[in-house]
């Protein structure tokens, strides 16, 4: 799970983002034509991937399905569903899995308007789309790295918390921040490490990065735009961090989107 959500994906297509009510859809899948994310609003239902464990998905579960998979979906309780299909630049190849969501809201109302505004078609739909299964993506990371220890979790909470309400509007200083959890910057930093899988730094970047995917994706924001609102004051700055993290530079980014 973690290579899953540890990775900054790139979107290059919606293929659909759609509900699915109990009791349809096809029980057996053959070589998925593209990655999907589904969330069950109801009911119990076992994925048998070819060569993979089955995997149990319940209420306000979300289930990845890789393109690629053979799998036979059996439903022990029928429940609706909604889903978005997907692909992306990356050619990676990842692991189903199912996630247990806290915040099911939250997912449940992004999946809701990403099928919404699929079906009305309106102008701008497919960023709009991408936007939120971006914003779907991103609520997983977040909320899987906040699976710690409760000892590690309170002692960094207050830092953790700060940046991720700070990260688009100042300069973060870990010596700073570190103060608020009553520990060194280098014990700071070495706690940190040990949660979230990167430098505090680092961490701090791809937030900023993340957010300006977001706004890019949307097609409501200027390159320059999309720079301030993420956090770096500096626009030559931003288009080499981009470019360095996704691959391609922010202009492109947002022609693709």
């Amino acid at each position: 799970m973690q290579d899953f959500l540890k990775t900054d994906f790139d979107i290059s297509k919606i293929v659909a983002a759609l509900r699915v009510p109990a009791g349809s859809g096809d029980a057996v899948h053959l070589n998925r034509p593209s990655h999907g994310l589904a969330i069950h609003l109801e009911g119990r239902k076992i994925y048998r991937f070819e060569g993979c464990k089955p995997i149990v998905v319940q209420k306000n579960d979300i289930i990845y399905m890789p393109k690629g998979s053979n799998y036979v979906v059996n439903a022990e309780r029928q429940g609706e569903c909604f889903a978005i299909n997907f692909d992306f630049y990356e050619n990676k190849t990842f692991e189903p899995l199912v996630f247990h969501t806290k915040n099911s809201l939250r997912f449940i109302e992004a999946f809701k308007r990403a099928a919404k505004v699929w079906q009305t078609k309106q102008p701008g739909y497919i960023s709009a789309c991408k936007a939120e299964l971006y914003s779907v993506l991103s609520a997983m990371e977040k909320e899987f790295s906040s699976y710690l220890s409760g000892e590690k979790q309170a002692l960094i909470s207050p830092a953790v918390e700060y940046i991720h309400e700070n990260y688009t509007n100042e300069s973060i200083s870990i010596s700073e921040i570190s103060k608020m959890c009553n520990i060194t910057p280098e014990y700071f930093r070495s706690l940190f490490k040990k949660t979230f899988g990167s430098s505090p730094v680092k961490y701090i970047n791809e937030l900023k990065i993340s957010r300006a995917k977001e706004l890019l994706g949307s097609g409501m924001y200027s390159v320059s735009e999309a720079a301030a609102l993420s956090g770096f004051s500096d626009p030559s700055h931003f288009s080499r961090e981009f470019k360095k993290a996704v691959g391609i530079s922010p202009a492109r980014f947002k022609e693709n989107s």
